[in-house]
């Protein structure tokens, strides 16, 4: 199993309809703007999938050329590319996770273990809690004390985020960060919902 979604599988018309359906953050409603005349002016580049397009968008230099072949200003290109940037998140330390056993995470770093990435694919996965909250993590905007929130709340993986109603999802973590104060960030329902559509997106294209 691979950690993060394999962006060769995503098309580029795909992609456009995950965005138009998506709960952007204000600061990238921009993506909105002409979506549709962008979108099409990427495919004239034969550019098919996300993974090629990360490539055309890797660093400003090339974001300019492409924007030279495609017309599509700069600020948009670079705020598309923060957004794809969102579908592969970082590896998660271990010991980052809330109470997991010290002579777990020694024992573990000797065998080169040291992250969510690396436990994941490795043969240590499978029903632990500390698979859970590694499986957890892959979700865009969940942390390591928000894995562990969703997990005691009976989240145990992607797929029970994916199949979640956002309403009493938030309720249950509510009550369990109530109880246990994991973080002091106030969520709603569409944080919830936020993480049950980046499950739903890993659920399809997963590896």
């Amino acid at each position: 199993m691979s950690y993060n979604l394999d962006l060769s599988n995503i098309s580029v018309d795909e992609y456009k309809k995950l965005l138009k359906s998506q709960n952007l953050l204000p600061a990238r409603k921009i993506l909105l703007d002409n979506i549709d005349k962008s979108f099409e002016s990427i495919k004239k580049q034969n550019i098919f999938n996300i993974a090629q397009l990360k490539k055309q968008l890797a660093t400003p230099q090339k974001i300019s050329s492409f924007t030279a072949l495609t017309g599509i200003a700069q600020n948009y290109l670079t705020i598309l590319k923060r957004e794809i940037g969102t579908l592969e998140q970082k590896p998660v330390a271990i010991d980052s996770f809330p109470d997991i056993d010290d002579s777990l995470i020694s024992e573990l770093k000797n065998e080169g273990i040291k992250n969510s990435k690396h436990y994941y694919e490795s043969k240590n996965f499978n029903s632990d809690e500390l698979s859970c909250l590694c499986d957890l993590v892959r979700i865009n905007g969940v942390g390591a004390v928000a894995a562990k929130a969703f997990y005691e709340a009976g989240y145990r993986s992607v797929s029970d985020v994916a199949g979640a109603d956002a309403a009493d999802m938030l309720k249950r973590v509510t009550d369990v960060n109530n109880e246990k104060n994991y973080y002091k960030a106030k969520l709603g329902v569409k944080d919830m919902q936020f993480c049950i559509d980046y499950a739903l997106l890993l659920k399809k294209y997963e590896r």
